[in-house]
């Protein structure tokens, strides 16, 4: 009697256990291939010509499942196609999930209007910016707590500064230990705040990352997206795109091509994350050519699906290239 009793107390336990650890959330998050768009079907372009085109750019991107169970764990393991990584990674101690989904849309379109300015320098429009801004504040370093997101830089050092390339000449020319004495309008006031210097190899930083303002461009381009999508990614195929429509060639010729990379105001491709899951969402629909920013390269090594093609590009001249060029096409670097 006294066995099936403690037999029965066991079962009773396990059973107990099976069901804690059903609802047992892990402190990681699931990444598996999102969702793809062929971005010129999202393209809306006023007060320009635009041309019709075959071409066929998708932007890419991550499913994120963010309440990641122990069982639901153990499947992800079991799963190529899906990578655990830390919460924090993602979801910073310091920010709840709402506050990350909101940053991640505003990555998002501040992306569409970098891409819009990239597309409309390279097809012959004169785009400056009519002010700066700082979009993030690192922490750590000497900005955090002194300046904060959204501030408006109007001068260092007493001297205006219109452009992110001007802050970053004006913390260039101070030495290790020095401070720049930055004026900012945050909200209706105006500040004065000094900000320490350190180095980052043979450059200057204070700990901020900057964004570049522009007032109304002479070309208004609105690119919708699905309301999931967030973050910078899409930048270098959202400009692209614009390029596609706003010049008579056919950029891709009949191909389909995807692609990934954040793209900078000079044209610069800048890595981002979930590469290799993008490239498993790409190789699934068919797809055979994939622009990669080259910084992403070392991240996919061993990852890569057979039959995909990667291209490395540092800027959006690269794929240009690659799109326009045949001989250019033929010898591209990969990774």
């Amino acid at each position: 009697m006294r066995q099936r009793v403690t037999a029965g107390v066991a079962v009773l336990a396990l059973i107990g256990l099976v069901f804690t650890l059903n609802f047992y959330e892990l402190p990681v998050v699931a990444l598996s291939p999102g969702p793809m768009e062929n971005v010129l079907t999202r393209l809306k372009i006023e007060n320009a010509r635009v041309y019709d085109s075959e071409s066929k750019l998708y932007l890419t991107s991550v499913g994120i499942d963010d309440d990641v169970r122990f069982y639901e764990a153990l499947l992800d393991m079991a799963n190529r196609d899906v990578q655990l990584v830390p919460r924090r990674d993602l979801y910073p101690d310091d920010q709840s999930p709402d506050e990350v989904d909101q940053e991640n849309v505003t990555l998002m379109d501040a992306s569409k209007e970098t891409a819009t300015v990239v597309a409309l320098r390279e097809v012959g429009y004169k785009v400056a910016p009519t002010g700066v801004q700082v979009d993030q504040v690192v922490a750590g370093l000497p900005a955090d707590g002194r300046l904060h997101a959204g501030d408006r830089l109007l001068a260092a050092d007493g001297r205006p500064v219109g452009s992110t390339e001007e802050v970053r000449a004006a913390i260039n020319r101070h030495k290790v230990g020095g401070q720049v004495d930055f004026r900012v309008r945050r909200g209706e006031a105006e500040k004065q705040v000094k900000v320490g210097v350190v180095a980052d190899g043979d450059q200057r930083r204070v700990g901020i990352v900057l964004r570049d303002l522009f007032g109304d461009l002479p070309v208004k381009v609105t690119i919708e997206t699905q309301n999931h999508i967030g973050g910078p990614s899409a930048g270098l195929m959202f400009t692209l795109s614009i390029i596609d429509k706003l010049t008579s060639e056919d950029l891709t010729a009949g191909r389909r091509i995807a692609g990934t990379g954040a793209v900078d105001p000079d044209g610069s491709v800048v890595a981002v994350g979930g590469v290799a899951e993008k490239l498993i969402a790409v190789r699934r629909l068919g797809l055979t050519t994939f622009f990669i920013p080259a910084g992403n390269c070392d991240d996919v090594r061993g990852h890569v699906p057979g039959g995909l093609r990667l291209v490395r590009v540092s800027k959006v001249e690269d794929a240009l290239r690659f799109l326009r060029d045949p001989k250019v096409a033929a010898t591209a670097p990969g990774c």
